[in-house]
């Protein structure tokens, strides 16, 4: 690993003794970068002593593909959403990965390459199962996303709200049937009546499982 030129590789062996006529079939590289200091940076990722620059990636102190890209895409929306004079995005911690990344490092700094890993204390909650209702809102608000998705978004948590509603509200009573389904699922039987949504809790139930009970 060297990051000296190719000629001057070149020259480095040729002065080793026995392999003056040497040549080289691929160089050595390595990668140098400069990076600021994060903590310049505020949370649109604009330095705040100079006015519309921006950075992102490596240049913050961070390390891999992902991170750099979140990088690029906030410091690329908020220079956008400046040019147009319309509020900045700042994406808070319990919103995505994205968002914990920029605090930890316009807040904290960082003495190495940041690599994201599960750093969040969220990450129970930020999940690709739900990055729809988290984000698409988001970027509807920046003009990622159509308004047509935003409302196709709200409609389908609307309806897993009230399908949760009304799994709260549906009796289930102790019968053979139901007791034998749950002890074949490794499930406690029940003794008294519930609603189906304390069955749905349970993590070896799924809401297919229960739909013959409902």
């Amino acid at each position: 690993s060297t990051s000296m030129p190719e000629d001057v590789q070149l020259e480095m062996y040729r002065s080793v003794e026995g392999l003056e006529n040497v040549e080289i079939m691929r160089p050595a590289y390595a990668i140098e970068y400069d990076c600021c200091d994060p903590t310049q940076l505020y949370a649109t990722l604009e330095f705040k002593n100079v006015h519309g620059l921006y950075g992102a990636g490596q240049f913050n102190g961070t390390s891999g593909y992902e991170e750099a890209a979140a990088q690029g895409l906030v410091a690329g929306i908020n220079a956008a959403l400046k040019i147009k004079g319309e509020e900045p995005l700042v994406l808070d911690r319990a919103d995505g990965y994205i968002g914990t990344l920029i605090d930890d490092l316009v807040t904290r700094g960082t003495s190495e390459p940041y690599r994201m890993t599960s750093r969040s204390e969220y990450r129970l909650l930020l999940r690709q199962d739900n990055a729809d209702e988290r984000l698409v809102p988001i970027g509807v608000r920046v003009g990622l996303n159509p308004p047509e998705r935003g409302e196709k978004v709200r409609k389908k948590y609307e309806a897993v709200q009230a399908e949760i509603d009304r799994t709260a509200s549906v009796g289930v009573a102790p019968s053979d049937k139901l007791n034998g389904f749950l002890a074949g699922k490794n499930s406690t039987p029940l003794k008294a009546g519930c609603k189906l949504i304390d069955l749905l809790r349970r993590p070896e139930l799924s809401y297919a499982d229960l739909a013959m009970f409902d």
